[in-house]
């Protein structure tokens, strides 16, 4: 699955079909190798629920950068990747500067505005316009399903909130959109996935369904051709 369609970058994201992606160096290997991505040097965010932003400069070797939910470069010798399994992954894409960015966002992080935080990355260390910002949001766990209690309900505009059939729900990713189009990112350049992960089993990882005692994940990623 291609993301962001442009000639100018890969981006996707792994399937259930490939096994889960949190700790199994092998089926990493094996997704990015036959996908024609293992010349690049493959940056993880530690993922930590928070809001912040490492820029990827310098880096010589493979890693995982630890407190961070948020990853950007402007170099085609990196590939950024997050691990999810009901979170938005959310693609950014500068096509003017040739910039990428790759974001966590679990309610934690949309509530943290972490989409704010790669924003300000792009145009204050990359003097980014935002008119040339280009976000798609993944796959993620959908408003059909994504329930919420009152400790979290309270964290939210009431709004925000999908009242139905006694219970709270919350889409994540209109949550995001709204506060990208509060940021001046055109609305024509945020697009958002049709995919919920709850509801399809056979295709996602979801930690809401599963509940699974070892985490499993999908692993999604970003990088320059």
């Amino acid at each position: 699955m291609i993301f962001i369609n442009d000639k100018n970058i890969y981006s996707g994201i792994s399937e259930k079909k490939d096994g889960p992606m949190k700790n199994s160096v092998e089926n990493r290997f094996l997704f990015f190798k036959n996908k024609g991505l293992n010349d690049k040097i493959i940056i993880s965010a530690g993922l930590v629920h928070g809001n912040k932003v490492a820029i990827v400069d310098n880096l010589e070797d493979s890693q995982i950068i630890l407190d961070c939910d948020a990853l950007i470069t402007n170099h085609n010798k990196y590939l950024l990747t997050i691990t999810v399994a009901d979170c938005l992954p959310i693609y950014f894409y500068d096509e003017k500067k040739k910039v990428i960015a790759l974001a966590h966002a679990g309610w934690r992080g949309v509530i943290s505005e972490i989409v704010e935080k790669v924003i300000i990355k792009f145009t204050n260390y990359y003097h980014s316009d935002l008119k040339d910002i280009n976000v798609f949001i993944g796959p993620y766990i959908r408003p059909c399903h994504f329930e919420i209690k009152d400790d979290v309900a309270n964290k939210f505009k009431s709004s925000d909130i999908i009242n139905r059939a006694e219970k709270k729900y919350i889409d994540m990713a209109k949550i995001v959109k709204d506060q990208l189009i509060q940021l001046k990112i055109q609305r024509d350049k945020i697009n958002i996935s049709d995919d919920c992960t709850y509801c399809l089993e056979g295709k996602y990882f979801s930690y809401r369904r599963d509940n699974p005692s070892e985490l499993e994940t999908m692993i999604a990623y970003i990088g320059l051709k």
